[in-house]
């Protein structure tokens, strides 16, 4: 007799109802339970995406602290080696940044050149070859600008110095296309690499470069890193870390992150109060059958498990539906929109806006594990006001 709840509870969780609108509003609630979970999935999914590529592919390439200096920095080859003696540094390698403008058959690009060592500079060197003193590295997206190829020759316009790092007249210097890259992110709008001695040349830096990359083992520890070592260097050092450059990135994922979180977590307490709503009108449906299980000795406790067999039995279906139709949705998202825009020839994400031009998925079985107790949790929550409505039903009389 004990288990008689859990049996009636089936009972009318399998039978369904005759009345087409309590029929209509068991599938939207069941619907929206699907619908809530599966979106839930699948931007959580896509956030911790972005989340991934920002501290891999992105933070891969941006350096965490750059350290300059007014007129560049003569002895980079002794301070290197020092600064790799704290173990919270995992690499640190010379760089030369100048702005410019690249010009082929008339075709004008704005750019930020990057000198960069073909030997140090591993993270740059990896996007193509930095061996030919006139040899210049070109985005994708600068490339289809341009219109320029593979072994293309063009010419660079950057701001001249002289030696003692003031400005001059622009300077102008021919260059061959050595390669051709593409990142996906927000770097391919405007950098294009050289060899760093062309570029301190370029810079009249006379054998000095203007500064030192630094790539940490915590990304995130890269502000107080840049504190502790301006504090160990000699007067004139200053430094830009990521957090100035890329931060607002960062801090825009995280918001959009929590934003849409909070829109879909909305649709699953819609679909919620459906359940509750179902589960009153099964109530009311229901009534004389109520009555009846009273009459039989049926006890308060035993009605409340009913229904709350019932709309558990009816979150289950929800949320187990929704949770695999968000993992196969996270799963093959980034693919049906790389095929839809190959279809249509259109891109949903600009680096121009967005800082990578694909739709990154990251689907995690923690996410999904607490998406789908929540969900099971307000379900539950939802079938307690029906189910104290159903026990206050008196017995039939006689």
């Amino acid at each position: 007799m004990a288990s008689y709840p859990l049996l009636i509870g089936w009972r009318f969780f399998r039978a369904g109802s005759g009345n087409r609108l309590v029929s209509f509003v068991s599938l939207l609630a069941v619907a929206g339970l699907v619908l809530g979970v599966a979106l839930m999935i699948v931007v959580l999914a896509v956030m911790n995406g972005f989340d991934r590529e920002m501290r891999t592919r992105i933070l891969g390439l941006v350096p965490h602290v750059q350290l300059s200096r007014d007129g560049g920095i003569a002895d980079w080859q002794t301070l290197a080696p020092r600064l790799l003696e704290d173990p919270a540094i995992r690499s640190a390698t010379p760089f030369v940044r100048l702005g410019g403008m690249v010009n082929f058959h008339g075709r004008v690009v704005p750019v930020e050149l990057l000198g960069a060592s073909a030997i140090a500079g591993s993270r740059y060197a990896a996007l193509g070859p930095l061996t030919q003193e006139d040899g210049l590295l070109l985005s994708r997206r600068i490339a289809d600008r341009l219109g320029a190829q593979e072994g293309d020759a063009l010419t660079l316009f950057v701001a001249g110095s002289d030696s003692g790092g003031r400005g001059a007249m622009p300077v102008a210097r021919a260059f061959r296309v050595t390669g051709i890259f593409a990142t996906h992110t927000t770097l391919d709008n405007a950098l294009v690499i050289t060899r760093l001695e062309t570029a301190a040349a370029l810079a009249g830096l006379d054998g000095r470069v203007q500064g030192l990359q630094l790539e940490l083992v915590d990304p995130f520890a890269a502000r107080a890193m840049a504190y502790r070592l301006l504090e160990k260097l000699p007067a004139g050092y200053r430094f830009t870390d990521w957090l100035q450059t890329h931060g607002n990135l960062y801090q825009a994922i995280n918001m959009s992150r929590s934003l849409v979180g909070m829109l879909v977590f909305a649709v699953i307490a819609v679909a919620v109060f459906n359940v509750v709503a179902l589960l009153v009108m099964t109530v009311v449906e229901k009534r004389p059958a109520i009555a009846i299980l009273k009459t039989q000795g049926a006890t308060r406790s035993g009605i409340i498990g009913v229904f709350i067999t019932q709309g558990s039995l009816i979150g289950l279906l929800g949320v187990g539906l929704g949770v695999l139709l968000g993992c196969l949705g996270a799963l093959v998202l980034g693919d049906a929109v790389n095929w839809l825009e190959n279809l249509l020839d259109f891109r949903f994400l600009n680096v121009a806006v967005y800082p990578i031009d694909y739709i990154p998925t990251d689907l995690r079985a923690g996410d999904v594990l607490a998406v789908a107790l929540v969900a099971l949790g307000l379900n539950f929550l939802a079938a307690l006001y029906p189910a104290w409505r159903a026990a206050a039903v008196p017995p039939a009389q006689v």
